[in-house]
């Protein structure tokens, strides 16, 4: 079996249109026609249902069109690898990245990676931890950066790149904006804007436990939004106020005010997380853009299986 008769079959497995695909291909429908009987003819099974007005995928057909897809990827993996083997300082680096990385470091070290690496093709994609961390074990991704707090990373080799504090956002006209340090007390019974909780189920618990006290009803905790450009936009609509990352928190931002916390709760820690079965040339020259630890791992308690 070749992977152009893969590529012929997933192409029209995905167009479910035999004349669609053969554009695409770049060919005329009678020899990708063939090509789809030939491999049925080699599998001894029937992947598509025909008829004059529709194609169809058959049960057998859905299970072999994940197949493949996978076996190109693997395909188009060993392809970027010899690439990097053989170029240099070129090649490819598939990096993930969380929404906080991309607001903070990764920008300048991106650009730092360009200019020092100029031939070195970058393929960034944003994705949430649990992503993140699969593609990494399946060797998806070169690179990841993420808050992995709660996932279990073995396996994985890990670097510590920013570590913050949560501050609490909210409008000037909060009740609390007059004070300069926020308790758990205060935010008694006060609606309180985080993640929704299945973006990362043990931070949320982390933070939800740490606002709420023994003699004291907790906070309302909204879910609302995934992501902190949508919990900044509850804020001014009024919802809440906000826990978030101090780095979301600078710069200016009209009509909110910022607070400290005095509550013990977990720091933000974002890691770069890597597979060592990839550790290729490529990354290693990546790995040495990266700033130095923010503290040593012996000094301060970092957020393993709780980071």
């Amino acid at each position: 079996m070749e992977l152009t008769a893969l590529r012929y079959f997933v192409t029209v497995g995905k167009e479910l249109h035999f004349h669609r695909a053969a554009a695409k291909l770049n060919m005329t429908q009678a020899p990708l026609s063939a090509a789809i009987r030939k491999l049925e003819e080699e599998l001894e099974t029937k992947l598509f249902e025909r008829t004059s007005r529709s194609v169809k995928l058959t049960a057998a057909g859905e299970l072999f069109l994940r197949e493949a897809e996978a076996v190109l990827r693997r395909a188009e993996l060993a392809r970027q690898r010899l690439d990097n083997l053989t170029s240099g300082r070129g090649g490819r680096l598939s990096i993930g990245c969380n929404e906080l990385a991309l607001n903070t470091f990764l920008p300048k070290l991106l650009a730092q990676c360009r200019t020092r690496h100029g031939k070195l093709q970058l393929s960034l994609r944003e994705l949430e931890t649990a992503e993140q961390i699969e593609a990494l074990r399946e060797e998806m991704l070169d690179i990841g950066f993420m808050r992995p707090f709660g996932f279990d990373l073995t396996g994985l080799q890990t670097q510590l790149v920013i570590r913050e504090n949560y501050r609490l956002v909210m409008q000037e006209t909060h009740p609390l904006a007059k004070s300069e340090r926020i308790t758990a007390r205060q935010l008694s019974g006060r609606s309180v804007i985080l993640f929704a909780r299945d973006v990362n189920p043990a931070i949320y618990d982390r933070l939800t436990a740490a606002l709420t006290t023994d003699s004291v009803p907790p906070p309302e905790f909204r879910q609302d939004a995934r992501n902190k450009s949508s919990m900044l936009a509850m804020v001014k609509a009024g919802f809440g106020a906000a826990l978030l990352p101090e780095s979301i928190c600078r710069g200016h931002l009209p009509g909110l005010t910022v607070r400290d916390l005095d509550i013990a709760l977990p720091k933000v820690d974002i890691l770069a997380v890597w597979n060592p079965a990839r550790l290729s040339g490529v990354l290693k020259q990546f790995l040495a853009l990266l700033p130095p630890e923010p503290a040593s791992r012996s000094a301060i308690s970092p957020e393993k299986s709780e980071s």
